[in-house]
């Protein structure tokens, strides 16, 4: 007997799951779910995402989302036949309780986090952002679990830590979270099925806020801060990435100040980077911050991109500034 399952998402991490479970002869892929083409770009260019072009390769049944999951598509789903589980990973759209009980054993979810730490949309970067402070360590999982309603609040199947490396940007923390799970992902989905894993229920209360979805607003640090911290001295801690920062407190201090820095660097590569506007010799510039470090002193930059150029080192474009 194989076991029938339905994938929803849209990113490169949902096609590794689909092409991980298409290779187990115990699993047969019923059909996908994931937005419809969008247009992308400066060209504006129709584009399929990942999922649906595999899924087109693979000769699946493709399913297309607009901008909500309507119930009209059950009819669609019942004349596929039955099917055990719902895998839903990168998919980015509120999932309705009649699709949560589509399946005869359950709806799963690929989560890149320790959860309860970290529920949201973008727990990596949160995860990147936080480690080192407030007790958050430098530890990580990636968590496969059954979905609820709640967000991100279903019993937990199984976890597999990892630790986070000084070099991680969000690109590395997601391909490591992911490859670990694909590793395991049918067996611990087979064992799952047969009973052989309990799945246990996670706290009501994660210890995190919630990793929201990011926008460019959130990563803007101002130059008069930033200045302070590359010549040496503390800056305003109520001026430090307010838009992510619940408690002020992780930034009474300047090395704390420069860690967050250098962590939010790191997280936001690369996209929606690190940024601030400079003053130059023609006009105020917008300024991506590429890489930095922590010096005995203060914050030094590494590499930097100045509206309009190529990046580069900042010693070579520092002196451009007002």
């Amino acid at each position: 007997m194989k076991y029938r399952i339905a994938i929803a998402g849209s990113t490169k991490n949902t096609v590794l799951m689909a092409e991980t479970i298409a290779l187990d002869p115990a699993f047969e892929i019923a059909f996908t779910l994931s937005p419809a083409p969008k247009v992308i770009g400066r060209k504006q260019v129709l584009t399929k995402n990942p999922l649906h072009l595999w899924s087109e390769e693979n000769r699946l049944k493709a399913f297309l989302v607009e901008r909500k999951i309507e119930k009209s598509l059950l009819e669609e789903f019942e004349k596929m036949g039955e099917i055990d589980f719902l895998l839903v990973v990168d998919f980015g759209y509120l999932i309705p309780k009649w699709l949560l009980n589509l399946p005869k054993i359950a709806p799963l979810n690929i989560h890149p986090s320790l959860l309860p730490k970290w529920r949201g949309s973008s727990p990596g970067q949160f995860c990147l952002f936080f480690q080192d402070l407030d007790n958050n360590g430098k530890k990580s999982a990636v968590t496969l679990m059954i979905m609820n309603e709640g967000l991100d609040q279903g019993p937990i199947i199984a976890q597999i830590l990892f630790d986070l490396q000084n070099n991680w940007t969000q690109k590395e923390y997601y391909e490591h979270a992911f490859t670990l799970i694909a590793e395991k992902l049918t067996k611990l989905v087979s064992d799952f099925a047969k009973g052989n894993i309990r799945a246990k229920e996670q706290p009501a209360q994660s210890p995190t806020i919630i990793a929201r979805r990011l926008g460019k607003e959130d990563s803007f640090v101002a130059w008069s801060e930033l200045k302070k911290l590359i010549n040496g001295k503390e800056a305003d801690q109520n001026k430090i990435l307010p838009n992510l920062l619940e408690n002020p407190l992780l930034c009474q201090n300047k090395l704390n100040q420069i860690r967050l820095i250098n962590n939010a660097c790191k997280a936001f590569t690369p996209w929606p980077n690190l940024w601030t506007i400079i003053p130059t010799k023609n006009s105020e510039k917008r300024m991506k911050i590429l890489s930095c470090h922590l010096e005995k002193e203060g914050l030094s930059l590494d590499q930097v991109q100045i509206e309009g150029k190529n990046p580069c080192l900042w010693v070579e474009c520092k002196n451009s500034l007002t």
